[in-house]
């Protein structure tokens, strides 16, 4: 197969870093080659983090280039955008978490914070590929907000772009996962997988 890129964009705390990796054991899992880049911003919570992953092909650099993502998740609006219009490709899917996690910057007065329409019209020139909807909300339904990750991991599951099985996922989480928590991550990852399908893909 040719090399598949995902970019994945979030705060800390997110969870963005365990959903990376689910996603790279899930490919290993299914017999692919993988190579995953993480960054991480100032803060540990709060600061942005960002994941790159290559799947199959000759990727010899973890790091993909400005305009080569074929897939963006974002765990939160605003950082989402502004990855997204750097790293995806003309036409590649994003799928976001519509929930906002304002930095400091804008908590304290200093910065305003954009609407959504305003930040998905950035992206829009980019994309129109795009599935917005409220993961953390999903998550909270499932019984644990901290399963916000687990959602986006279902939403992109359900696009049907992954070159692998909703079963493989399950399997590698089955494996990876506390298995106290086990059954609540099953819930949010179903969510997640309808709250795509729901979304509409604008």
């Amino acid at each position: 197969m040719e090399t598949f890129k995902i970019v994945i964009a979030g705060v800390g705390g997110q969870g963005t870093l365990l959903a990376s990796r689910m996603l790279a054991l899930s490919a290993i899992e299914a017999g692919h080659q993988v190579k995953i880049g993480e960054t991480y911003g100032m803060a540990q919570r709060g600061g942005p983090v960002m994941s790159h992953i290559q799947i199959g092909g000759e990727a010899y650099s973890p790091q993909l280039r400005p305009r080569e993502a074929d897939i963006l998740i974002g765990f939160e609006l605003a950082e989402a955008v502004r990855r997204g219009v750097t790293y995806l490709r003309n036409g590649g899917l994003a799928v976001i978490n519509s929930r906002k996690f304002p930095p400091v910057e804008v908590t304290s007065g200093m910065m305003h914070y954009p609407t959504e329409a305003e930040l998905l019209a950035l992206l829009g020139e980019v994309t129109d590929d795009v599935a917005v909807f409220d993961a953390t909300a999903l998550a909270e339904e499932a019984g644990d907000p901290i399963t916000t990750n687990v959602v986006m991991l279902g939403a992109l599951t359900a696009s049907g772009s992954l070159p692998f099985t909703r079963e493989t996922v399950l399997k590698v989480m089955r494996e990876n996962l506390r298995s106290a928590y086990f059954d609540t991550n099953v819930r949010a990852f179903e969510l997640g997988m309808k709250g795509f399908t729901d979304s509409g893909r604008r």
